[in-house]
């Protein structure tokens, strides 16, 4: 027989974020790959049409990662389900509650 699992427990978003984060640094440093040899008129380097279209694609990719990593960074952490009361513990709060009422 197999044992019944344990739920899992919430996922944390921040993990997601730092990898989409990760993939837009890695896309921001891509570009400049391409932008380098460009912009010091490297007789090798890319046409102004493939640095335009790096441009578009590499930079407009890093902007909507980064931005999909910002949205899920700032998102609330989600709370883990509390774990029911022991009985003992359920009575020490009745006495406590006992106590504030009466004066």
């Amino acid at each position: 027989m197999s044992k019944p699992k344990e739920p899992k427990k919430p996922f944390n978003p921040r993990v997601r974020a730092n990898v989409y984060a990760l993939a837009a640094l890695y896309l921001v440093y891509l570009f400049y790959q391409i932008a380098k040899p460009y912009l010091t008129r490297d007789p090798y380097g890319p046409t102004s049409f493939q640095f335009t279209l790096g441009a578009v694609v590499l930079g407009g990719g890093a902007a909507v990662l980064g931005l999909l990593a910002w949205k899920m960074f700032k998102a609330p952490l989600p709370e883990e389900p509390e774990e029911p009361a022991l009985p003992e513990e359920a009575g020490e709060d009745e006495e406590e509650d006992e106590k504030k009422r009466d004066p």
